[in-house]
């Protein structure tokens, strides 16, 4: 595998909350941003692709696939973290009504885990023992991956030594695609070359 194509999933209604393993369709922005991407990644020659299986990053996905003319391998590995009782909050919601367990969870989200919620440890293994796997294969030149923006900076930073602040900002958008290609000499495997993402 030369290169790897990150993508955020377009839009929902849920846009702005901790929406975790809920599973909201596309809003109608989204779907206007996911016309977007399908005409950027019109000119790529994508061999395979690979997807969460939420509806946001599944309708994307299949969508992406047609175009191609290739089937979407959809995966429970590349959902976003279960956010248990935080699931569908805004952050300022979750601020108002648990307020303690926010703080620490911003001094230390890597060992806080919310009530209920998935273990930022399985989370980031769940994710790692399936792209190792995929990154092996050598008979895929260009794969892309559709997902959420907690995998997408747990992928940065792991795969592609991008720290944990430009990782965030990188992430931001929805819809946004990051191509990221092998870099010869350097002890990351791969490196962000491009990033794009609508309007």
């Amino acid at each position: 595998m030369r290169q790897l194509i990150l993508i955020r999933h377009p839009a929902t209604d849920l846009a702005g909350t901790f929406c975790g393993h809920s599973d909201p369709d596309l809003s109608a922005a989204g779907l206007a941003e996911l016309h977007a991407l399908q005409r950027r990644l019109g000119r790529v020659l994508l061999d395979r692709l690979l997807s969460s299986d939420l509806l946001r990053a599944r309708r994307c996905a299949e969508a992406l696939a047609e175009g191609h003319g290739i089937q979407a391998t959809l995966s429970l590995a590349l959902r976003e973290m279960h956010f248990g009782d935080w699931e569908g909050l805004r952050w300022d919601e979750i601020q108002t009504r648990f307020p303690e367990q926010a703080q620490r969870w911003l001094e230390a989200f890597a060992t806080f885990t919310p009530p209920h919620a998935e273990p930022y440890a399985h989370f980031t293994t769940r994710i790692s023992r399936q792209v190792d796997e995929w990154l092996q294969d050598d008979s895929c030149t260009t794969l892309a991956v559709v997902t959420h923006r907690g995998v997408l900076q747990f992928l940065l930073q792991t795969y592609c030594g991008v720290d944990a602040t430009a990782a965030w900002h990188l992430s931001s958008y929805y819809a946004t695609a990051l191509f990221c290609a092998r870099t010869a000499g350097t002890d990351n495997p791969l490196a962000v070359s491009e990033t794009w993402h609508p309007g």
